[in-house]
């Protein structure tokens, strides 16, 4: 699905244009090059537009960006009414009300994207096997996430915390609470990711997508929903197994 968005993507630059968009702040219209026909092939050109937009896939639920915008309202049956006799039309019968409708409609999808992911206690599937699972990892000779967060992310006290509660045999709901926060105070760390350290792990599209984040400003330069973009899936691909997905986390 990556492949068919990234050439939707790259199709939409090689169109043409003239309405400014103002709900994302962004003018998408001139950025994508997009005109009367993008509006006709709306089925494309939506998805690709809301996934080069999207800072990571969890902000349309790693999904087709159309099935996200039907599942959380976002596309309600009168605007998918609308759209689908769009696409029944010729370019050229397109109205200039109904063109600016729809670029409308689109600046809206994008507008509604941003967002930020926190840890809920009932995201966290198994707390006790995730504690063991980060002391255990930690004093590994090999990097890896558990060991950085040891040696650079947590302070003493934090991680003593987390000692403390794998020698439990099982973790009380309190404890579970304390987790949950330390976690999430993890996500706020200026220097929680680090690239080499996550390849060691895994090399796969999703740390590929969070290197591509973390170079695409200066570490300095983040601002708060890059930071915790970054951090959260970080965290989540560090411990995925033991986490619910990413896009169900709190807001």
């Amino acid at each position: 699905m990556k492949k068919i968005i990234g050439a939707i993507v790259i199709s939409l630059a090689l169109t043409a244009c003239s309405f400014l968009s103002k709900g994302s702040g962004v003018d998408l219209e001139k950025k994508y090059s997009l005109n009367k026909a993008a509006a006709v092939n709306w089925e494309r050109v939506i998805p690709g537009v809301i996934a080069s937009e999207a800072k990571i896939s969890e902000w349309y639920g790693n999904e087709n960006p159309i099935i996200h915008l039907r599942k959380t309202g976002s596309l309600n049956e009168k605007d998918l009414y609308f759209l689908e006799q769009l696409g029944k039309l010729n370019p050229n019968q397109v109205s200039d009300d109904d063109y600016e409708t729809f670029l409308k409609m689109l600046d809206g999808y994008v507008a509604s994207l941003p967002r930020r992911f926190f840890l809920a206690n009932n995201n966290i599937k198994d707390p006790k096997g995730l504690v063991d699972y980060m002391i255990k990892a930690s004093y590994s000779r090999i990097d890896n996430p558990s060991k950085y967060i040891r040696e650079v992310v947590a302070d003493s006290d934090e991680w003593e915390k987390i000692e403390k509660m794998s020698k439990k045999d099982d973790l009380s709901k309190k404890d579970v609470k304390k987790l949950r926060k330390l976690l999430n105070s993890f996500i706020k760390s200026d220097n929680f990711f680090n690239e080499n350290v996550w390849y060691k792990q895994e090399v796969s599209n999703r740390v590929m997508e969070l290197v591509k984040l973390n170079n695409s400003t200066g570490a300095a330069a983040k601002d708060k929903i890059e930071l915790n973009n970054l951090n959260a899936k970080a965290l989540y691909v560090a411990y995925s197994e033991y986490f619910s997905k990413l896009e169900n986390w709190d807001k």
